[in-house]
């Protein structure tokens, strides 16, 4: 795996389709210390519990997003948000493998992960290096709609 590499959790893309989200709802971003692989993507209900989260030093226990927005561009939907900034290194941060998209608003849902390694399971170096993590021009995720 490699930075960047993201994954969506089943039950986050049926509870979606469902209408058990909203645009609304607190969205959230916590950091954890589990790999990639080990991250489940099939796994009924995972929710911030299924992980290690981790905190410490700059950063914060779970970092809300602001700005949340569905858009459409023919058949690109984009679901994205404030990119939630810069946390200076520190040697007091903790070690992290990943990203998660939760939904605090419907029981701390994990939505969607990220992997932060070069490597699958050397964390990132917040220690030595200040660290930002943005969602990118492709939002949090894309959906394209290839039967029209």
């Amino acid at each position: 795996m490699a930075v960047g590499d993201t994954k969506l959790m089943n039950d986050y893309v049926r509870k979606d389709r469902e209408g058990v989200y909203a645009i609304a709802d607190n969205w959230q971003i916590i950091f954890v210390s589990d790999t990639f692989a080990s991250i489940n993507s099939d796994a009924t209900n995972p929710t911030s519990a299924t992980y290690t989260a981790v905190s410490g030093g700059n950063f914060a226990a779970n970092y809300p997003l602001t700005s949340e927005a569905i858009t459409r561009s023919g058949a690109v939907i984009k679901f994205d948000a404030t990119d939630i900034g810069q946390q200076l290194k520190n040697a007091s941060n903790p070690a992290i493998k990943c990203a998660v998209l939760i939904n605090a608003t419907n029981s701390n849902d994990s939505c969607q992960a990220w992997d932060m390694t070069s490597d699958g399971t050397t964390p990132v170096d917040t220690v030595n290096n200040d660290f930002t993590f943005n969602f990118g021009a492709g939002g949090i995720n894309t959906s394209t709609n290839t039967s029209t």
